[in-house]
């Protein structure tokens, strides 16, 4: 027998299968089995399995019942399913409402615990995982953390390497963008690094096609990513061709793998030999001025990570001492750690959010509680009709088990079509879920048997808890109360049912203050002054080649003799650019001041049109092009000022400040603007004047036909710059594109907050129904005693809102301080105002008065005849 066979599947269909079947079946079933298993791998095989026993399941082949006890056990069973079905085709108001909010709560929950899980599984691809760790570098003011940069000195992981025991082996990954000539076509690649002959195995890339022994370990090496390898030859199996980048170094392809998965923080398209890097920048092993690759370190046990850590805090203190790094900190995170926990300078990429993942988790439980609620409420108010069916039950000799068996059969019933009705709205709108929680293209939830298991799971967990409450609580009353209706009218029913109305909305509450709080701070962030002028600025990559660089002189002229292009300006980056693609330096201070600061600057390199362009303020001083009196002249920002403590920039102009071995003189003040998005404060800026290292050119367009202007662009740069590739972006989508995450949060949040009002009033609705059916009597009575519409109304939906009152002086307090600490990650936040938590109430309030409006006024509205005809 195989032995992973499920062993409950196969004693099952031997439970049930006629013995004298059992060996020819179950030889079938098995050799089936084996030929999935090699086919189809084991997670397909059992199931198949699995499905082949249940599908035998059928007269002819199940056991004779064996007797009357069985045969009376099997009928009433089978007697229980048919009541079941006729008691919810009876009940189609509250079976709907129940299937309906149960649907909506599977699909809500179980989407966003897919978008959990999948944030969860970075790195997850890699069988090494565990085992590897980055190592970052922390800036200190003594023992003051004053900022944290992912990137580390490039002899950081030989020398680890070499002196702990516990580290495996090493890799490096130098990101930079590359200018490559293939085949007389000019590309221009920006997801590029230059790493270590290690690199592949430490981060499970297999080769598809090449030698892994001799792979990137010489100089002039490539690996490429199958769909780079088919964009640039039009075929996977690239090796042996080859790639001119910089102008003049020869690359080999000499590997092929597969794409990067998208559960990986550090993506790529191609990968140069680590010592290709060394020869065109003529970097050196030894030194300590230049802290710009990712250092990752394979242990040889995860269990040696505590170990690693004391090492390592051990070699960064020696390293302070011997002055290498005497303002810094050598530590290290887990490579699992990194998108979720990982916001450090220079990020290969925008990690997620560990809060987020957190909250998002606890809102998927939030609404899958609300609508099990939404079940044991309507439960508990159709006690009364029940109860007195438990009674009579009772007294005709049914057992408590045979009861509890009845309605968990009622329970499973409603549960089972709420499930297959989700897994196909599922289907329908993974696409659209996909593009709300930018999911990769390529994520699939069709073939993840997790979320399967866990679309089971809460099955099981809905069933239990929604059906616990009928089959625990009314079978076991004694006949005589519930004759009585003594359980329809205890104080123990109704107090339940009231607490469960005020869960609900409560949890409702919360979810639309916090879905309003997020608008208004997206929309803060998004309208708030920048400190530029991003509109109509158009901006494309700067010329690669040194000639080209030269040319941008005349290139400029040519725009400007157009009357449609208004300004051009060049820099190093623009706002919007994350800031790894900035250079920064530390310890920046006047040369007059003797204090040693511990700092951080970010350097930008302009030309003098560049702040124009931008709309830019300068504050105090003067631009570069009024400053031929000084050799080097530098700008600084407000925030600069700041760091070092002086509040009048008066005070600065004409200063000395010396870095990276020239010794400059500041000029002007530049008015603070957001480098990255509002959701940080602003950096420590320095700019030189330069037109050589810059790589941006940005042009701001005047009125008239965009479109039109961009191909004039268009034509005019080819004419100067032709082996550049022409690849525009607007500033203002480039910059606002760093709110994505934040849009997402807000959309999410709102369509949560949608489904949970909308299955809240379901309940709301089911109740009132109820509720109202009862009181038909006293209603008819009431209006032939001379009681109006309105007093009706009144009477019949002052206690549902009184309720929703209830849940809002609950839910708010709890609301304010979630609120308040989720708008704590933002530097730059909105104002916690009266009508942020009044507005969304009074919302709540509304859709409830007239969810039991839309029924109170029917009933208040019809002939009191209807009602007292048959008394």
């Amino acid at each position: 027998m195989n032995k992973q066979l499920p062993l409950i599947s196969k004693k099952f269909f031997l439970w049930y299968c006629i013995p004298r079947l059992q060996e020819t079946i179950m030889g079938d079933l098995e050799e089936q089995f084996e030929e999935d298993l090699q086919k189809k791998g084991p997670a397909m095989a059992k199931a198949r399995f699995t499905w082949n026993v249940i599908r035998f399941f059928r007269p002819g082949i199940i056991k004779p019942l064996g007797g009357i006890t069985k045969l009376n056990y099997y009928g009433m069973i089978k007697n229980d399913f048919k009541a079941a079905f006729r008691v919810i085709k009876r009940e189609r108001l509250y079976s709907g409402i129940n299937i309906l909010g149960l649907t909506s709560g599977f699909v809500i929950a179980l989407l966003i615990l897919f978008y959990v899980r999948f944030e969860q599984s970075y790195e997850d691809y890699n069988p090494n995982s565990d085992k590897i760790v980055r190592i970052t570098m922390d800036y200190l003011d003594g023992e003051t953390l004053i900022d944290q940069d992912c990137e580390t000195y490039h002899n950081l992981g030989p020398m680890i390497k070499d002196e702990f025991p516990e580290v495996e082996d090493y890799t490096r990954a130098f990101g930079f963008d590359v200018l490559m000539e293939i085949d007389e076509r000019f590309f221009r690649e920006s997801k590029v690094y230059a790493v270590d002959a290690s690199f592949l195995s430490i981060f499970g890339y297999p080769l598809l096609y090449g030698e892994p022994k001799t792979a990137l370990k010489e100089p002039n090496q490539v690996v490429l990513t199958e769909s780079t390898a088919l964009k640039y030859f039009g075929t996977t199996n690239a090796i042996g061709k080859t790639i001119t980048m910089d102008e003049n170094t020869l690359t080999k392809v000499v590997g092929v793998i597969a794409d990067n998965p998208t559960n990986t923080h550090l993506k790529f398209n191609l990968v140069f030999s680590y010592s290709t890097m060394k020869k065109m920048l003529s970097e050196r092993e030894d030194i300590w001025n230049s802290n710009d690759t990712f250092t990752y370190l394979k242990l040889s046990n995860s269990d040696n990570y505590p170990r690693f850590k004391e090492n390592l805090a051990t070699l960064s203190d020696q390293l302070r001492a011997e002055d290498h790094i005497p303002d810094e900190r050598i530590i290290s995170q887990k490579i699992e750690d990194i998108h979720l926990y990982s916001h450090k300078s220079y990020e290969a990429e925008q990690n997620g959010s560990s809060t987020l993942v957190i909250f998002l988790f606890g809102v998927a439980l939030l609404v899958i509680l609300i609508a099990i609620v939404n079940y044991i409420n309507l439960s508990t108010v159709k006690s009364m009709d029940r109860a007195k069916e438990v009674g009579i039950r009772k007294v005709v000799g049914s057992s408590v088990a045979q009861l509890r068996m009845r309605f968990f059969l009622e329970s499973i019933i409603i549960n089972l079509i709420a499930g297959l009705a989700s897994i196909m709205l599922i289907l329908v709108v993974f696409d659209s879920f996909k593009t709300l929680a930018n999911l990769p293209e390529s994520t699939q939830i069709i073939n993840d048997w997790s979320t399967w298991k866990l679309l089971g799971l809460l099955f099981i967990l809905s069933t239990v808890l929604s059906g616990i409450f009928p089959s625990l609580i009314l079978s076991s009353l004694s006949p005589t109360s519930v004759l009585k209706g003594k359980f329809s009218h205890s104080s123990s029913g109704i107090i339940l049912r009231k607490g469960l109305v005020i869960v609900q909305f409560s949890i409702a509450t919360f979810l639309l203050i916090q879905t309003f709080t997020a608008s208004k701070q997206l929309s803060f962030m998004m309208n708030k002054d920048l400190g530029f002028d991003a509109n109509q600025v158009v901006v494309m990559n700067g010329p690669s080649m040194e000639e080209n660089r030269q040319d941008y002189i005349s290139f400029k002229n040519s725009l400007l003799e157009r009357s449609a292009f208004q300004k051009i300006g060049l820099s190093s980056t623009v706002p919007g650019m994350a800031t790894g693609n900035m250079g920064s330096t530390t310890n920046l201070n006047l040369d007059e001041d003797e204090r040693d600061l511990k700092n951080n600057f970010y350097i930008y390199h302009v030309d003098s049109s560049f702040f124009e362009t931008m709309g830019m303020e300068i504050i105090e001083g003067e631009n570069f092009s009024n400053s031929v009196n000084f050799q080097y002249p530098i700008l600084i920002n407000e925030e600069a000022l700041r760091e070092w403590g002086i509040s009048d920039p008066k005070d600065v102009i004409h200063k000395k400040m010396t870095y990276w071995g020239r010794e400059n003189t500041i000029i002007g003040v530049v008015r603070d603007f957001h480098q990255i998005d509002a959701k940080s404060g602003h950096l420590a800026m320095a700019f030189n004047y330069s037109l050589s290292s810059a790589d941006y050119i940005s042009v701001k367009l005047g009125p008239g036909n965009v479109f039109e202007q961009i191909e004039d662009l268009e034509e005019i740069y080819k004419s100067h710059f032709g082996h550049d590739p022409f690849d525009p972006f607007f500033l203002d989508q480039n910059f606002d594109a760093q709110y994505r995450a934040d849009q997402q949060f807000q959309q999410v949040f709102g369509i949560l907050s949608v489904f949970a009002i909308l299955i809240t009033c379901l309940g709301l609705f089911g109740l009132a129904s109820f509720t109202v059916a009862k009181r038909a009597k006293e209603i008819g009575i009431r209006k032939v005693l001379g009681a109006n519409v309105s007093q009706l109304i009144t009477l019949l939906s002052k206690d549902f809102v009184a309720l929703v009152l209830t849940s809002s002086i609950i839910a708010l307090p709890i609301t304010y301080f979630l609120v308040k600490n989720w708008l704590e990650q933002y530097t730059f936040r909105i104002d916690l105002s009266f009508w942020l938590f009044a507005g969304p109430t009074l919302f709540i309030l509304v859709i409830a008065f007239f969810t039991v409006f839309s029924k109170t006024f029917h009933v208040s509205n019809a002939n009191p005849v209807n009602s007292l005809k048959d008394e």
